[in-house]
């Protein structure tokens, strides 16, 4: 007899955990408190999937996706800078680090001040000489930034509109660490690992949408609108998941993949304040997210992100929209870390509308055929120096209980690669 799964929340990191563990053949129960599995890639807009990204191509290979992208264009990152010019970091085909050396010294988002302090700080740490230092974790990665000779106009340009595009803050909120081990992994060691593919839809329709459909070919059972009252702890063991309407489910094996503020209501206090590992889950905190998706009569000739800098939104990408009529698009607009953006739909769709208008370079705002707006006020981890230290790992203290989630640690910053690699370790670490 196959052992019994049972994974607390329906999005990509439980999905996710489901679908390797199935192909094990363990027997799978997934509790949603929704009508509908996703959480909030329902309403995201299309992945930015790097080379890099290793667990999202290792689930795109397991849902046949991963042929037809990659025989897709690869889509450069864009710069909107502050005096409205467009610029592109280009990627060569040579070997690493020729690539990013002739990358660098072209790039033209940096004085070239900027691109010779960049430069010779790339050489140095290649060559270890000297090593990075150990508090980078400790270090804003502003501060950090400012120490290796970028300028100020550097900062708040560049390097802080990828912050925003890769970690969900700033510059001046993140850790120096998770910058640059991201921007290392990233951009930074070869011309494949920064290859970047937009698949053609939003990731509800393009990801969720087959995950949720092999899982129910495979027999997962799938239990939605089933919001759990609190988890029941026996000892070193999880005993059981008591359902809002006190129903009992059991299983061999239990996976929370839930938000971290949702998980800590579900743990009894006595739990919470005895063991570290739950003790640190309060130190973590969200930041909001704000999606505007903008259907547009505005042909697009191929997939764009652009980077905005001193815009309401942080980055945009346009592309075709294959669904509807011709000469139309689908512009997505993302701002992350900007509480004053929640509550204002009127006013942020227009923005949106002004924002696009900037980014594509278009004589008048492009014409809106419709428009939705999608709000999460706890969504992204913040990763402020010293944040890494409370990221909990997938194994709990108790047994059979393991954590999957964009928040754990993963490495990662909190965003889909994370969310999809902490899914992978779980289903890795229940043997059998």
């Amino acid at each position: 007899m196959s052992k019994q799964v049972l994974i607390l929340g329906g999005g990509i990191a439980g999905l996710t955990a489901a679908l390797f563990l199935r192909e094990r053949g363990f027997h799978i129960t997934i509790l949603e408190q929704a009508a509908e599995v996703g959480g909030r890639l329902i309403h995201a807009p299309p992945p930015c999937l790097l080379g890099a990204h290793a667990a999202t191509w290792r689930l795109c290979k397991q849902l046949d996706l991963e042929t037809a992208l990659r025989r897709m264009r690869h889509t450069p990152i864009e710069f909107l800078q502050g005096d409205g010019r467009h610029v592109q970091f280009l990627h060569f085909p040579l070997p690493s680090p020729l690539n990013t050396l002739l990358g660098t010294s072209l790039f033209q988002g940096l004085s070239m001040r900027d691109r010779w302090q960049l430069l010779s700080f790339l050489e140095r740490t290649w060559e270890q000489d000297p090593p990075l230092p150990d508090d980078l974790e400790l270090r804003i990665a502003d501060e950090w930034f400012a120490s290796i000779g970028q300028s100020e106009a550097a900062r708040q340009g560049v390097w802080s509109s990828l912050s925003r595009f890769l970690l969900g803050a700033p510059l001046k909120e993140v850790s120096a660490a998770l910058f640059m081990r991201t921007l290392r992994r990233s951009f930074f060691t070869g011309v494949r690992p920064a290859k970047m593919i937009v698949p053609p839809q939003g990731a509800g329709v393009w990801l969720i949408a087959p995950l949720k459909a092999r899982l129910d070919r495979s027999g997962v059972e799938f239990k939605l609108s089933a919001p759990v009252h609190r988890i029941r702890f026996d000892s070193n063991r999880v005993s059981g998941i008591e359902l809002a309407d006190r129903h009992i489910m059991t299983a061999d094996w239990y996976v929370a993949a839930l938000p971290r503020h949702e998980l800590t209501h579900l743990i009894p206090e006595r739990l919470l304040t005895h063991y570290g590992y739950f003790q640190q889950l309060g130190r973590l905190k969200e930041s909001p997210y704000l999606v505007v998706q903008l259907h547009a009569e505005q042909p697009s000739t191929g997939t764009r992100v652009v980077l905005l800098e001193r815009r309401t939104f942080h980055w945009l990408i346009h592309q075709s929209d294959e669904t509807m009529k011709e000469g139309t698009s689908n512009i997505w607009a993302v701002a992350v870390g900007d509480d004053r953006l929640i509550d204002r739909q009127e006013e942020v769709i227009r923005a949106a509308v002004e924002d696009a208008q900037a980014a594509l370079s278009l004589a008048a705002p492009p014409p809106v055929i419709s428009s939705r707006c999608h709000r999460e006020p706890r969504a992204i981890l913040d990763v402020k120096p010293g944040t890494q230290q409370y990221r909990p790992l997938q194994q709990s203290p108790f047994s059979n209980f393991l954590v999957a989630g964009d928040w754990t640690d993963t490495g990662w910053p909190s965003l889909l690669e994370s969310a999809v690699l902490s899914g992978q370790r779980c289903a890795d670490a229940i043997p059998g």
